[in-house]
This record gives structure tokens, sequence and C-alpha cells, in this order.
């Protein structure tokens, strides 16, 4: 997209520009690493001074700031950044060459007819067929009898298991594995005796995987992530897993087999989900929390075991308080001891009360 002047860039955005000048701009950056040459953008909240003392030739911000320097008023400055950058794409061809390499292995059974590019070194196994448009990396496996929807991109070293379908427009990044085989083993006298996992991972339209993904392969059936998920990297999804639309899941969650999760779930960094749990549509789990019981729809939970976040956070200030109420009781306790030892000393000096003389006269 770029090299572009800031007023040309305003019209691409639909915002508003204001200054005095029109920079030529040829690249982006953040706001404290921008030169004159770049343009930046001033997220919501932030105030104009970080603006002001950024070196960036031009500016997204908000329709309610006003900075010192050429920039462009828009209502969300980030997602008009993000418009520009989705212009800025290294151009795929230098990434995924036109044509099947002649390193490729691809079974005569196999239909690649509409893919666009298959890589050095790639495999692709009997009876498989790869979508239009659809473009494998170096060193990507597919094993036999997948079916992949138009225009997915899979980058170097994904491994794609036998039998399963994803559809349009999927993007796996760098040694993801789709379709590994479930946990599954049965304790018995001779050991753990394996189950065989013979499901499949079926992914919907729109789908991102990160780099280092796993997702396991149904015992039975299907594992299956909903349209419009998005997965960071070093996710695991174990077998059976049935997940809704447009999830987002943070690097390093861990969902256990055969859990329901609901529509539009967001899952902060860690998150771990124990087995045959149900997750409501809507929910928000923040970081580290530790799932161990069905939540409902629209939850908001924090911490281990999770609940909800005010409930976490009152627990939480209440545990950083423990070492001066323990410190607190320690002194209450000394002042009882000393008490006591008072009172068996004062009471040690008393003389007899007039019952026990009483009843010494009696006897």
């Amino acid at each position: 997209m770029l090299p572009l002047k800031l007023s040309e860039i305003a019209n691409l955005v639909g915002g508003t520009l204001v200054g005095d000048t029109d920079p030529l701009l040829t690249g982006v950056s953040g706001l404290a690493e921008a030169n004159e040459n770049e343009l930046s953008f001033l997220g919501l909240g932030k105030p104009a001074s970080e603006a002001n003392k950024s070196a960036a030739g031009g500016l997204f911000v908000a329709t309610t700031i006003a900075v010192d320097k050429p920039c462009i008023q828009v209502e969300d400055p980030y997602r008009a950044f993000a418009m520009v950058l989705a212009g800025m794409d290294i151009e795929i061809d230098r990434i995924f060459p036109p044509g099947v390499h002649s390193t490729a292995v691809v079974d005569d059974t196999a239909d690649v007819s509409g893919a666009t590019a298959i890589g050095p070194y790639c495999v692709v196994g009997a009876g498989t067929i790869l979508g239009a448009g659809t473009r494998l990396a170096s060193h990507v496996i597919i094993g036999c009898d997948v079916v992949m929807g138009n225009d997915c991109v899979i980058y170097p070293q994904v491994v794609i298991r036998e039998g399963c379908r994803l559809g349009d427009r999927v993007i796996v990044h760098a040694s993801a594995v789709i379709g590994s085989d479930g946990f599954g083993y049965l304790p018995g006298a001779a050991g753990m005796q394996k189950v065989s996992q013979v499901g499949i991972v079926e992914v919907g339209d729109d789908v991102e995987f990160g780099a280092g993904v796993t997702v396991d392969r149904a015992t039975a059936g299907r594992t299956v992530i909903g349209a419009g998920c998005k997965i960071d990297n070093q996710v695991q999804i174990a077998h059976n897993v049935q997940m809704g639309h447009h999830c987002a899941l943070s690097a390093q969650v861990g969902i256990a087999g055969s859990c329901v999760v609901g529509d539009g779930v967001v899952f902060g960094g860690q998150v771990g989900v124990g087995d045959h749990l149900t997750i409501g549509s809507g929910t928000k789990l923040g970081g580290q929390s530790g799932v161990t019981a069905n939540l409902a729809p629209g939850s908001r939970v924090f911490g281990t075991p999770a609940q909800d976040v005010k409930e976490s956070f009152r627990t939480t200030a209440a545990t950083r308080r423990l070492p001066q109420l323990q410190a607190t009781v320690r002194e209450l306790h000394n002042m009882v001891a000393q008490l006591e030892d008072r009172l068996a000393a004062v009471e040690g000096q008393m003389p007899p009360t007039n019952n026990a003389t009483n009843n010494d006269q009696e006897n």
C-alpha cells in the first residue's frame, strides 16, 4: 500500500485529515520507534502527550484527540492502522512460489489440481483433496483422505493427519499438528493399554491456528473447531472437544477431552480446563484460570479454581493480607497468654471465698 500521502490514507480509511502538511509516508511503526517517514497510531484512552513525543510523520488518533502533528482522526485508531497493515502483507508468491515443487511427493490419487502452491519436500497422501487457491509451504505433511477447503494457507512443517476436514480460508502456522492421537489409555495389570483414536478433526471456515498448536483427533466421531476461531501459539485441544464459533484462545491454553465450549468464548493465557466440562457462550476466562466445574453462559471468571472475577479479586486481596493477619493473630495470642498468667497470679493471691469459709465452719 505505501508509500502514500497522509491525505490518501485518510481517504482509504474514511478518516479526517488534520494539520497543515500532507507528508508522504513510506512505512509503519510503533509510536515510540516511528520516524518522520512512518505512520503510527495513538491507542484509545492514551493521552495526547504520548503522540506529541513521537517522531512519527503521521498518526491515527481518536476523533476527540488533538495533537501537534499531522494526523487522521478516526473512531478506532488501531482498527484503521490494521487496515493499512493489511495492505502491506509480504507478497504471498514470495512465500509460496506457485506450482508443485519438484521435491514434493503427491500421491497419484490426491486431487491437488486447485492448489496454488505445494512447496519443497511436502507430502500429500492418498485420496486427499486440496481446495482452490490453497497453498502449502515447505515440509508440510498432509495425510491420506484429508479434505481442505479453498484459499487455505499452511506454513512450514505443519502436519495434518489422515481424515481431517478443514474449511475455507483456514490458516495454520508453523509446526502445528492437526489430528494427532487423543490421549486415551486404559490402566490395567499390565500397564497402560492404548485406546485407538479413530475419529477426525473438523475445522470450520476462517479459523487460524498459531505456531505449535496441537488439536487431537476424536477417539470416535469428531473434534470440532467452529468457524472464525482464533487460536494462539502453543495451545492444546484434546480429543472430542466441541468448540463453537468465534472463540479466542491465548497462548498455552489447555482444554481437556470431551469439553463443550460455546460461541464467542475468550480464554486468557495459560487457562486450563478439566475434562468433560461445559463452558457457556460468551464466557471470559482470565489468564491462568483453572476451570474445574461447568460455567454458565456469560460468566466472567478468574483464579484456580475459577470463580466469579469479583469474588476472585476479593479472595486475592484477602490472601495478600494474610501475613499482616498472621502477625495480628500472633500478637493477640501473646496478649491472651499474658492476661492468663496475670489472672492466674491474682487468683493465687486471693483469700478464700465466703462459700469456702462457710464450708470450713460447717465441717
